[in-house]
């Protein structure tokens, strides 16, 4: 008798450990800035250290409208022209004394500083330099140019296919050693020419306070794996531990795309009603088979 028990618990085990396997291979996928995606290219790593007692995943612009004074709204990668409300809904927030951190290089990005009236604008074009980390002149140095929020206490950045900025105050720089590759040719040519680039840029709108970072990839998961050689932890720490509440924009962001059985396993989880009937349905199964163990 003993010996059937072990070998219920020890099957019981294996199945348990295949089933989290399981799990976690179906609601992953590839998709590049995906909180889904474990890989080099997605975001997991940024959206497991987010502090879920001041994190607030905004699925609709409505969601916005309590904030006051004090809130701080990230959107990463948008992926599509903002709907008139939701440009409305974003000046709106701005208008109460809130911030909005957004980190885009040739997307929307663009459009949606345009439409809510910034005066920063990202021109477009692959930053490279001399200046680097890896032997891809793509991969450049930025600075410090000051110690305001969010790059307060953070040294020198990695960037990878970062875009120059125009407007607005710099609060990161290249380094002078640096040009827009302009024909993606990976070296500077004779129409084009080294300086100075801002690649994070801030700016007053209203009551409110908007932050442009030119290189969405500052948040996928190889971007913050430099230990302490380089600031980039430290710019994604400041963020994630800003003093007021965190909004993580999921209305227009590719970090919340999903695919096959992922995108299932994402709608589980972000209706509640759902979600309730699926750990429902879990804890069923489970007491069947304590039943069957018992019987």
């Amino acid at each position: 008798m003993k010996t059937i028990k072990a070998a219920f618990w020890v099957v019981g085990i294996v199945l348990l450990m295949a089933a989290l396997i399981l799990t976690a291979h179906l609601t992953s996928n590839n998709l590049e800035f995906s909180r889904y995606n474990t890989n080099w290219n997605g975001t997991s790593q940024f959206f497991s250290d987010l502090n879920r007692h001041h994190t607030v995943m905004i699925l609709d612009r409505t969601q916005l409208a309590p904030y006051q004074n004090n809130a701080l709204l990230l959107i990463i990668a948008p992926e599509r022209s903002p709907t008139g409300a939701e440009i409305t809904a974003y000046q709106a927030f701005l208008d109460r004394g809130n911030t909005i951190v957004l980190a885009d290089d040739f997307g929307t990005g663009g459009e949606i500083l345009r439409r809510i009236g910034s005066r920063i604008t990202i021109p477009g074009g692959n930053l490279s330099s001399i200046d680097r980390e890896y032997a891809d002149p793509y991969t450049i140095v930025v600075y410090p140019d000051g110690n305001a929020s969010p790059v307060e206490n953070c040294g020198a950045l990695i960037m990878d296919r970062a875009a120059p900025l125009d407007g607005g105050q710099p609060l990161m720089m290249t380094s002078i050693l640096s040009w827009v590759d302009t024909n993606g040719d990976r070296r500077i040519d004779a129409n084009e020419e080294m300086g100075q680039f801002p690649v994070i840029s801030a700016e007053e709108i209203s009551r409110g306070r908007i932050v442009v970072i030119s290189d969405p990839s500052i948040f996928i998961n190889s971007m913050q794996d430099f230990g302490g050689t380089w600031g980039n932890q430290c710019l994604i720490n400041n963020l994630v531990n800003y003093q007021g509440t965190v909004l993580i924009d999921q209305m227009n962001s590719r970090t919340q795309d999903t695919e096959g059985m992922s995108g299932i396993f994402h709608v589980i989880r972000t209706q509640f009603i759902l979600e309730v009937l699926f750990f429902g349905f879990l804890v069923l199964i489970a007491a069947w088979m304590w039943r069957k163990k018992i019987l």
